[in-house]
């Protein structure tokens, strides 16, 4: 088996903790936080809450890609639910914001379900997160021509190409 990594190094600058407030998609309430502390590139480190709704996709098999996967179709699930938990990092892509996030949720009875979520469809009722800026090291989307899809690429200062480990 082969390892192969594409990286960056940077540290931890500002932490915001914030609430999300009611009607705020969880996604743009993270980039205005992003925006509004002038943050380029953040992890989230801790992100819990209830959703008014959701939606969200996941990889289901496709013999007919190159990578063997494409997303499912876009599910929807109506709320109440409890945010079991969500993790990602904030990207540029194009010049605004671009957050991959991936997240976890129950319904009232129990049933756990998620994925990738869709940026403008998950209002909350309410989420508190922590937010880590992230320096020395660009958060960027960007069309990976192994893949064909758009996928993380961390890119720190003064280099033109992520660190790499090939083995």
């Amino acid at each position: 088996m082969s390892v192969r990594v594409n990286y960056g190094i940077g540290s931890f600058g500002k932490v915001i903790s914030a609430r999300i407030l009611m009607g705020t998609d969880i996604m743009e309430g993270i980039e205005a936080l992003c925006e509004e502390n002038q943050i380029e590139s953040a992890t989230i480190v801790s992100c819990i809450g209830s959703f008014q709704k959701s939606s969200f996709v996941y990889l289901v098999p496709d013999e007919t890609s190159h990578i063997k996967v494409r997303f499912s179709e876009v599910i929807e699930k109506e709320g109440p639910l409890e945010f079991i938990q969500g993790s990602g990092v904030v990207c540029k892509r194009d010049g605004g914001y671009e957050t991959h996030f991936h997240g976890s949720m129950s319904n009232q009875w129990g049933v756990v379900s998620g994925g990738h979520f869709l940026k403008g469809r998950n209002p909350v009722i309410t989420a508190d997160i922590v937010l880590a800026e992230i320096q020395g090291v660009q958060h960027i989307r960007r069309l990976d021509e192994e893949t064909g899809h758009i996928q993380f690429y961390p890119l720190e200062q003064g280099l033109e190409l992520p660190r790499k480990i090939e083995k």
